[in-house]
This record gives C-alpha cells, sequence and structure tokens, in this order.
C-alpha cells in the first residue's frame, strides 16, 4: 500500500512536469541521495553549450510534506548540446534529507554565449525520484 500511495505521489508530482519538458534549456532524469552525496543526472536540452547550472532540491516525506534543501546545488563545466551529465555533491547536509522522494529543479542556466534562463518559480525543469 505504501508502494502505492508513494508511485501514485509520484506521478501527481511529475505529470504537469511532462507537458511542460520542451520549454527546458536543462532537463534533470534523475535524482538521488545516497551515502552523504545528491547527484543529478541531466541533459543539455538548449540548442547551445551550457556553461553553467543552478539546482534545487525539494524532499517528500510519506505524508506529502515537502522539505526543502537549504542549498542550491550549483556547477560549471562546460557540456555541450544533447549531452547528458551526472553531477555529484559531497554533503552531509543531504542526511537529514532521507525521505522516500526526492525532486530536482533547474534554477539557472547559463550559456556560453552569454545568455541565461532563469525559472519564473514554476519548478517546470524538474524531476521527482523514488529513493531507495
Amino acid at each position: 500500500m505504501k508502494t502505492a500511495i508513494l508511485l501514485a505521489f509520484s506521478l501527481a508530482i511529475a505529470t504537469p512536469t511532462l507537458s511542460q519538458t520542451t520549454s527546458c534549456p536543462v532537463q534533470p532524469k534523475l535524482v538521488k541521495n545516497v551515502n552523504s552525496q545528491i547527484s543529478v543526472d541531466f541533459q543539455n536540452t538548449s540548442g547551445k553549450q551550457l556553461a553553467s547550472y543552478k539546482f534545487g532540491l525539494t524532499f517528500f516525506d510519506s505524508n506529502g510534506q515537502a522539505h526543502s534543501f537549504p542549498h542550491p546545488l550549483t556547477g560549471n563545466i562546460p557540456l555541450r548540446v544533447q549531452v547528458r551529465r551526472v553531477a555529484i555533491w559531497q554533503t552531509r547536509s543531504s542526511l537529514q534529507f532521507l525521505f522516500p522522494l526526492a525532486q530536482a529543479y533547474l534554477m539557472q542556466a547559463t550559456f556560453s554565449d552569454g545568455t541565461s534562463w532563469t525559472d519564473n518559480g514554476s519548478k517546470a525543469c524538474s524531476v521527482t525520484s523514488v529513493q531507495e
């Protein structure tokens, strides 16, 4: 029963995201919180080389209560068009967020041509993953 509830909750969160993925310059594919490290698997779908990125995280407990991670996850490794990357951040803070669901969402992306994209607060470019 608990698995069915988590699956239904995960689908409810992910459904609005699926319809808006075409406008996302960087699409998160998977997020994991394991062994004091958080990883986000994402793809550059912008048509331009990515220069830097910033992700936010929200974790959901078994009651559906949201818990925002206190730090953005940033990186500045160039990423060519259509290339996927798994970015990993070591942080002991992750041990306080061992909840069944994790959502990673793009907050900001900067491109090598000097342009940038910033989320309007909708968290439209996101992925929600079940944590094991």
